[in-house]
């Protein structure tokens, strides 16, 4: 993970997409497909080969991801 500070001088969190494969538990093909499906958190693309998340942008991504198990289906 890289800081990185924005012009509202706030702090980011940069995590490349190796970084972001550990963290997700994931492999870096993984990520690559999350990517090309578009189904991915917002990302920074400094060149072709350089990719980089901002963990907030990860964490609302994971966050949006949750399965709220309903409790009708418990009842079942």
């Amino acid at each position: 993970m890289v800081p990185y500070y924005d012009i509202r001088n706030h702090i980011m969190q940069l995590l490349s997409i190796e970084d972001l494969a550990i963290y997700l538990g994931d492999s870096k093909r993984t990520i690559y497909k999350y990517i090309a499906s578009g189904d991915c958190p917002p990302y920074i693309r400094i060149s072709s080969k350089n990719i980089n998340f901002d963990r907030a942008d990860v964490d609302a991504w994971l966050e949006s991801k949750k399965v709220r198990p309903q409790a009708d289906r418990e009842r079942k």
